[in-house]
């Protein structure tokens, strides 16, 4: 079916401003592959996106052709080529691999006139925009349902497949911020079990501006913040298209969010935070996979530990996980054999090669199990158990702006957490309506 005009108007708007202001469901620029998704929507001029015209990479000589769209580069993708390259001798299939930097606007182009490929790396905060464009496929046909999932992949990673009860991805991999912190300044036994703690230790610890005991990204990112409101017990986005921070439980979030302002610094953006714990004037900080080759080339010598629990519910901070996966698009010319590649690529020994080589956090269970004595892979394994996948749904395009503005003005003190919560609310609810 196509969309009404209305919302792929909506989404066109959203595209854009996502593209503008940065607002992305991940990580800050430059930090994480996961950071570099595109805005959701066509250019609003309406006019055809130009093809990709990079030089794909061909791997294999095989009758059947199998074509890949990505965003994998540099050391990172390596590893990634040299599995698809195994497969494609293995299996005498000819494996085509194509980066497309603004694989969103190329997708909607390419894919309807048959001109697209038969799989899309991505993202899973990208399923529900693309399903309903359609970009991609559900799988359930060809023999991947939730079952498979269930009985594959970690539950936040299956869950972050499931679209209005379908499966439309294989995961590769997850992403979730966790605290870190630096032995040479606090011991394992002194790390804090509940926010309670985290708050009562950093006021007696802290002395300006050289020496806090926590940071993170704080201001005004929701994503980062995430793990407060979901602790606290509250739904960010809902699949229908409603939230839940207007609500006791959003109160007691945006209350810890503001007595959070008050043991760091004012200005606590990304690269604040982030350079405060390469610095060593902050025993902890929040963040994810992306800064741990960073943290080891400074000698920092680092640990992993979950995130507190939140006082106010008795329950653990839980970040988003994002879940990198490959996607079947939608008039993919060999669709059966794109469909045993994905699986091959979600198997525990291709998973184990990426965590090895790549660090990546793998979402296969066996593999899981098997890259357990890896302590940074195992650290982050533990707090995707406490996580929450990206909302996959249409809907996240209407969280960004909201509740980063909410946050602000929690931070910033520009309004009290009540009146914050219900203005993020209202705003939220107002663009959530222009996307049903």
């Amino acid at each position: 079916m196509q969309l009404p005009i209305r919302l792929f108007t909506v989404l066109i708007l959203l595209g854009l401003f996502l593209a503008a202001c940065g607002q992305q469901a991940a990580t800050p620029a430059g930090q994480s592959p996961t950071a570099a998704a595109e805005p959701t929507a066509a250019p609003a001029t309406g006019a055809p996106t130009e093809e990709p015209t990079a030089a794909p990479e061909v791997l294999g000589s095989g009758d059947t052709k199998i074509t890949i769209w990505h965003r994998w580069e540099g050391e990172y993708y390596n590893t990634i080529e040299q599995i698809f390259a195994d497969y494609a001798t293995q299996h005498n299939v000819q494996i085509e691999l194509l980066l497309v930097p603004d694989v969103a606007n190329k997708a909607q182009i390419a894919v309807p006139s048959g001109q697209g490929p038969d799989i899309i790396a991505w993202v899973n905060d990208r399923i529900g925009s693309s399903a309903l464009q359609q970009i991609i496929q559900p799988l359930d046909q060809y023999g991947i349902d939730v079952a498979y999932l269930r009985e594959n992949f970690a539950p936040v990673a299956a869950d972050a497949m499931i679209y209005r009860d379908q499966a439309y991805g294989i995961p590769e991999s997850m992403e979730a911020i966790t605290f870190i912190y630096n032995r040479a300044l606090i011991s394992e036994d002194e790390l804090p079990a509940t926010t309670d703690d985290l708050l009562a230790q950093a006021r007696e610890y802290n002395q300006a501006p050289d020496k806090y005991l926590f940071v993170y990204n704080a201001r005004g990112d929701i994503y980062a913040g995430a793990p407060w409101w979901h602790g606290a017990g509250v739904s960010l986005v809902n699949p229908d298209g409603t939230t839940g921070v207007a609500s006791p439980e959003g109160i007691a979030a945006a209350t810890l969010i503001k007595q959070f302002s008050e043991i760091m610094p004012a200005e606590l953006a990304y690269d604040e935070a982030n350079t405060l714990f390469l610095d060593q004037k902050a025993a902890i900080i929040m963040n994810g996979p992306w800064v741990i080759a960073d943290y080891a080339a400074k000698g920092i010598d680092f640990g992993l530990t979950p995130i507190p629990v939140v006082s106010s519910s008795g329950q653990p901070g839980k970040p988003f996980v994002g879940v990198k996966l490959l996607m079947l698009a939608q008039n993919a010319k060999n669709p059966e054999a794109a469909v045993e590649l994905m699986k091959y690529y979600g198997s525990a020994e291709v998973q184990i090669r990426l965590a090895e080589v790549n660090k990546q956090v793998p979402a296969n269970l066996s593999a899981q199990e098997q890259v357990k004595d890896d302590p940074v892979i195992a650290g982050f394994i533990a707090q995707t158990q406490n996580g929450v996948p990206m909302p996959n749904s249409e809907f996240i395009a209407a969280m960004w702006e909201p509740f980063n503005k909410m946050t602000e003005a929690i931070w910033t003190g520009a309004a009290t957490p009540e009146q914050a919560v219900q203005d993020g609310a209202a705003l939220f609810e107002e663009q959530a309506a222009d996307l049903r």
